[in-house]
């Protein structure tokens, strides 16, 4: 198997170089050189070692993106895409993990030593404190923060029914408990910018989104006209499906506005109004924390975030 000393014989430089210039220290050498290095180990098939690495600096080139049980929405799929392309700029590698319940810190992500922590929920204390114990820099969203944002996506849906002239307001979430944490606070959000604003609001509707599940959706949708706020676009839809069902029209009777941007929203009859969410901001903080060593939370990130989210107008709303 190659090694770094059969590329330092090839390219006619010391071992102790070769190191330097694969460990992202090119910098310190002429670009001639560089270049030399770098086209012979790519020759050989050479990569420096991970573990060789972790053990000779104490951390990896690694970043640990911790995923909680949750649905894996286009926007946050994005947002993994954006954090892990600034990383590999910055000569760091972003692995995905897995995570539920409170397994989500465990020797196998120790071992990896890595250099950072990104996790899309919030850490336990128990699970910070023990990444603190292995010098692991950490960022994950303040909880406060989060919901926060939630609140503010469900406001939003809220106004814009109001706007187009709803006069009663419904909740659309799922009835999976991955999703509550977020669900229940865009909930609220909505529920209280209904309440602001003097509108009727009904029962929350709780889909299963199973097969065959439209027709129990359906009768749920029998009665007034009413704007729907959903969970997300998955729910909008199955809601869009159950109207068509009980006969009510969408958006005459039913107004209907999802969360997330997805492409089926835009390719439905009518398209399906939504909620867009600009993870730009996000990304680059996310990596810029990682890199630098998280910093105290501010109002004024909250304020750029809320000013991120945006409505996306389809068919589904427009009376």
């Amino acid at each position: 198997m190659t090694n770094s000393a059969d590329v330092a014989a090839r390219a006619g430089v010391s071992r102790s170089t070769v190191s330097q210039i694969l460990n992202g220290h090119g910098h310190r050498f002429r670009p001639d050189m560089v270049d030399r290095v770098q086209s012979v180990a790519r020759e050989l098939g050479y990569r420096p070692s991970i573990a060789g690495r972790a053990l000779a600096r104490g951390t990896s080139d690694i970043v640990i993106t911790l995923l909680p049980n949750i649905s894996l929405g286009p926007r946050l799929r994005e947002l993994i895409d954006r954090v892990t392309d600034e990383l590999a700029q910055a000569g760091r590698t972003n692995l995905i993990r897995l995570s539920s319940g409170d397994a989500q810190i465990d020797e196998a992500v120790l071992a990896l030593r890595p250099a950072g922590l990104w996790s899309v929920a919030p850490l336990a204390p128990t699970q910070r404190a023990r990444l603190d114990e292995a010098n692991v820099a950490v960022v994950d969203p303040p909880r406060e923060y989060q919901e926060a944002i939630d609140r503010e996506i469900g406001a939003m849906q809220a106004r814009h029914l109001i706007e187009r002239g709803y006069t009663a307001v419904a909740i659309a979430t799922p009835e999976a408990l991955r999703e509550q944490p977020y669900a229940t606070a865009r909930e609220r959000g909505a529920l209280e910018e209904c309440q602001r604003a003097g509108v009727t609001v009904l029962p929350t509707i709780r889909l299963s989104l199973e097969r065959g599940s439209s027709q129990q959706t359906a009768e749920m949708l029998r009665g007034q006209s009413v704007g729907i706020a959903a969970y997300n676009d998955d729910v909008a839809l199955a809601i869009m499906s159950a109207a068509i069902r009980a006969g009510r029209n969408v958006p005459g009777d039913i107004g209907v506005i999802g969360v997330d941007n997805t492409i089926a929203s835009g390719v439905t009859e009518p398209s399906l109004t939504t909620i867009d969410i600009d993870v730009r901001f996000s990304a680059h903080e996310i990596v810029r924390a990682l890199l630098d060593g998280p910093e105290v939370f501010t109002l004024d990130e909250l304020d750029t975030m809320k000013s991120s989210v945006s409505v996306v107008d389809g068919g589904s709303t427009a009376r």
